[in-house]
């Protein structure tokens, strides 16, 4: 399980490293046209670099949680295969436990009859235990599944939603520099409050 959450972590940071980087050239690119010195082309390909950034910082947020969700799906699998091994153990001692039973009610000696009647009363003791430790990898299971679905999904959800607004602002942005349309921009940074909402709403829920 830990050689998975760091292969995970491995991941992430590739991850983020190539939307950095994608971001980054988002922004030399925006730097390149902004130097014609018109004001109005300015703000919109600045603009157009930080939804870049934002957008590169989402997907990366995004990739964190599908990994959580991956693992934590994994992790759950793992825990159910040990409540199932000992379950199964737990049925092996029930039954070796009556063959003990059964076979100390048709000994014709009385020691022999005692010896299997202590045999059956140690396999029957240890059930106990066994349904406690099945009981606990069930719970691990149960939680490993509930975070997995109902939080880490969940958040990948609302955050590919966040990124898939603030692309299509940055493509929005883009259409106004072309059509030196003000309202249009305007539009594209209502599209970006609207995914930064959506993504911090991400971490309060």
């Amino acid at each position: 399980m830990a050689r998975r959450r760091r292969n995970l972590v491995q991941d992430v940071v590739t991850e983020m490293t190539d939307r950095t980087h994608e971001a980054l050239e988002q922004a030399e690119h925006s730097a390149h046209a902004a130097h014609s010195g018109d004001p109005m082309t300015l703000r919109i390909t600045l603009s157009i670099a930080v939804m870049a950034v934002i957008g590169a910082s989402m997907g990366s947020f995004g990739e964190i949680e599908a990994g959580h969700t991956f693992v934590g799906m994994s992790e759950a699998v793992l825990w159910q295969a040990h409540a199932s091994d000992t379950w199964n153990e737990f049925q092996a001692e029930g039954i070796k436990s009556h063959v003990y039973d059964l076979g100390s009610t048709l000994a014709i000696s009385p020691d022999t009859a005692k010896q299997l009647k202590g045999e059956a009363e140690r396999e029957e003791g240890k059930k106990p235990a066994l349904k406690v430790t099945a009981n606990n990898d069930e719970a691990h299971r149960d939680a490993e599944r509930y975070d997995a679905k109902h939080i880490h999904y969940a958040r990948h959800l609302r955050l590919t939603y966040a990124e898939l607004c603030v692309h299509t602002a940055v493509a929005l942005a883009s259409v106004a520099l072309l059509m030196r349309r003000l309202s249009v921009w305007y539009g594209a940074l209502g599209l970006t409050g609207i995914g930064l909402v959506i993504a911090g709403v991400t971490y309060i829920l």
